[in-house]
């Protein structure tokens, strides 16, 4: 168990808002170098990519494959694909983490929501991981946004019933909304990844006003809570309770250490009301979700087993099978056509899988 105990900030600078001016002294940058490489990735929000970038982090996925490939459920898959899997499992690890972080800032601040508040949570985890993006290899927040599609098409597949009641939306529906903030936020970057789920060029211009109004929104609500320079941090516990089933799962979030370049930046750069704390464990199920009562943000071992899964049998697909088209009175439609993927056995998605 690691903790992040209450101290005085060593640097002088700190961000105030989601966009506001990065965190840019050298002695913060190097104090997080020691600690480990993987804060690194958290500074690309703090710091700006001051000695972050994605060589920095493929040289820790690499690190990460190396140390998990000699465990005897994986040490017969070829290396590529392991670090492919690896890649696509950290991405989605990281979009839940930051969505779950949404309700906890919501429930410890008191913030108001207007709307569905897993909508307002999958805007902050895409406006911070498209920050994050300086730093982690854009191919891993690639990967987080495919996930909703693979998921989708495995769930299509394999006859799960489309809940319209859910308080979540429906996975393409949610993972269009994510597609276009981040082609809204950063059109260079992922111009590709919209083209490649066919996103018309009409609505991919209109995003840039999508991006813009959910990055200044949550600005305006975060900023009377940003911690100030010299302002004590907020006590954030990160823990990894042992699993026999899913102990590479276990090694690998320690290895890359991504509970604790979460709880780095909650505990950076927000005044919480009180200590929380993160929490990865065998659940019973696939799942992760904000606890209000012990204010922790829990994260199964299981849902990243789904996304282990998912990657190894739909990895390969294409994304949207069929072609995205305005129609004359300018909706967007796709004309679907069936699937050609032939997915590997393996559990799809339940309902409480989608508590991401």
């Amino acid at each position: 168990m690691t903790t992040f105990t209450n101290q005085r900030a060593s640097a002088a600078g700190a961000c105030h808002t989601i966009q506001a001016t990065r965190r840019a002294l050298l002695s913060a940058a190097l104090g997080c170098a020691r600690r480990c490489v993987a804060v690194l990735a958290l500074m690309a929000v703090s710091c700006g990519s001051l000695w972050a970038g994605p060589l920095a982090d493929g040289a820790r996925l690499k690190a990460a494959v190396e140390a998990i490939s000699t465990h005897p459920r994986v040490k017969d898959v070829p290396r590529d694909k392991l670090k492919a899997t690896t890649e696509f499992a950290v991405g989605n690890m990281l979009f839940v983490l930051l969505h779950e972080a949404a309700p906890g800032l919501i429930s410890d601040l008191g913030l108001p929501v207007l709307g569905r508040e897993e909508d307002a949570a999958d805007q902050l985890a895409t406006v911070m991981a498209l920050k994050m993006a300086d730093s982690f290899a854009d191919r891993v927040v690639v990967n987080a946004a495919k996930g909703w599609f693979l998921g989708d098409q495995r769930d299509r597949r394999a006859g799960v019933p489309t809940i319209f009641y859910d308080e979540h939306g429906m996975d393409l529906q949610r993972a269009y909304h994510i597609v276009c903030l981040l082609v809204g936020g950063a059109p260079e970057k992922f111009r590709g990844l919209a083209d490649e789920v066919k996103l018309p060029k009409e609505r991919q211009h209109t995003c840039q006003f999508n991006y813009s109004n959910a990055s200044w929104s949550w600005e305006q609500l975060l900023k009377p809570h940003m911690r100030k320079p010299g302002d004590p941090k907020t006590t954030i516990k990160v823990t990894y309770l042992p699993s026999t089933e899913f102990a590479t799962l276990g090694a690998l979030g320690q290895k890359l250490q991504i509970l604790e370049t979460v709880a780095e930046w909650l505990s950076e750069d927000f005044v919480w009301k009180n200590p929380i704390s993160l929490e990865m464990r065998e659940c019973g199920g696939p799942n992760a979700r904000w606890i209000p009562g012990p204010k922790k943000i829990e994260i199964c071992y299981e849902l990243i087993h789904e996304f282990v899964q998912l990657h190894r049998g739909w990895g390969q697909a294409e994304l949207v099978p069929g072609t995205m088209r305005m129609t004359t009175n300018r909706k967007i439609v796709l004309d679907a056509k069936p699937s050609t993927a032939k997915p590997r056995s393996g559990k799809a998605f339940r309902a409480e899988s989608k508590r991401r």
